[in-house]
């Protein structure tokens, strides 16, 4: 580690224990909150495990919107860390999408989660990426992890209901926070804007679904405001499982419950054009939802059953939205456009072309 990443770091450690200093209701007896570099990562395009539910906003999955915040309340209801495999950790929480004002084809993909490890150590970890999409005809895509910050929780058990929060305020900082019985602690605020190559991020979050990548080859849908379930390996024991529960958006009128969510794996987990929470389904990994057993809505329970979850199940649809009890389209196709297609046409062009100067280029050489 650099010398100025250490810096950083210990400013990031002393940042966040004069923010615990500041929390509202805490009884310092029964819960510590101790800053901590032993970060768990949400990971993009990799092989960690991911299953999750997503925001739907309209029936096409072509309706997006901008939010303030997002919170969703997470625990571990039944888990035995004995099962677990050396070294491995399990996070439930919230995964969510934002924008750039002005550099083009960058996104932001933002994580919350509580974390138990295979010691039965608990933890909330936050993160950002940035990621770059890729353009025809040769840029490919790239993403770097901006910050990950970690905290160990001691004197709360695992079963216990905790609410996280990621908060926009009107100066642009964003505020992580967790609450539960014992405590209300805000864990960290930082100005996303003032890091390195972050000054034109847009200081809200993204909501719904829409379409990306409507060129060459094909295009799919994205799905901004995800909740759900991420470990570093595949935990496959059916002595855990992990309880969602009523994830939650702040519009300018207020707060307001997701009240249509579908599922979707890592496999095609996308936030943006070309990245994805995860990169790989959560295989074995089912869940109890709404009228699966559960009798109310806005909750999800994922544990291991050696079933694995489909991508496209309706967790609830509340009917709230004035929108018909809804059919998931197909999560892997997206309708081509005029648009698409003239777009895919002049990129197959485009690489037929350089191909072609290409090899034109090596037979010069070779006459030579």
């Amino acid at each position: 580690m650099s010398a100025e990443l250490k810096v950083f770091a210990l400013l990031v450690i002393l940042s966040a224990a004069v923010a615990l200093t500041t929390t509202n209701g805490v009884n310092a007896d029964m819960v510590v909150v101790t800053p901590t570099l032993n970060n768990h990562v949400a990971k993009l395009n990799s092989n960690q495990p991911y299953v999750a539910g997503y925001h739907v906003d309209a029936p096409d999955l072509y309706t997006r919107e901008r939010v303030d915040a997002t919170a969703v309340t997470v625990s571990f209801p039944s888990v035995d860390v004995n099962r677990f495999p050396p070294n491995s950790w399990l996070g439930a929480g919230m995964f969510v999408q934002g924008q750039d004002n002005e550099l083009g084809f960058v996104d932001y993909g933002y994580y919350t989660m509580l974390v138990i490890d295979s010691l039965g150590s608990l933890f909330v970890d936050v993160g950002l990426h940035q990621t770059r999409e890729s353009t025809a005809p040769l840029q490919m895509p790239t993403a770097e992890l901006v910050y990950a910050y970690t905290w160990q929780l001691s004197g709360i058990d695992p079963a216990t209901p905790v609410n996280l929060m990621a908060r926009w305020d009107s100066n642009k900082y964003l505020h992580y926070s967790f609450s539960s019985a014992e405590t209300d602690t805000t864990l960290l605020s930082v100005k996303v804007e003032d890091l390195p190559n972050c000054g034109s991020v847009i200081s809200r979050f993204y909501a719904g679904t829409a379409v990306a990548g409507s060129g060459f080859p094909w295009g799919h849908f994205v799905y901004y405001f995800q909740f759900g379930v991420v470990s570093n390996k595949i935990i496959a024991d059916t002595h855990w499982s992990a309880w969602l529960k009523e994830p939650r958006m702040l519009r300018k009128a207020g707060w307001d419950l997701v009240e249509t969510a579908y599922t979707i794996q890592g496999d095609i987990a996308y936030l943006d054009q070309d990245w994805m929470w995860g990169g790989a389904a959560y295989d074995g990994v089912d869940a109890e939802y709404h009228q699966n057993p559960l009798s109310n809505p806005y909750e999800v329970i994922f544990s291991y059953t050696e079933r694995t979850l489909p991508s496209g199940t309706i967790l609830w649809d509340t009917g709230k939205t004035g929108y018909p009890r809804m059919i998931p389209p197909a999560v892997l196709k997206q309708p081509l456009s005029l648009e698409s297609m003239i777009l895919i046409s002049l990129e197959v062009m485009t690489l037929s072309g350089v191909m072609a100067g290409a090899f034109y280029n090596i037979k010069l050489r070779k006459r030579r």
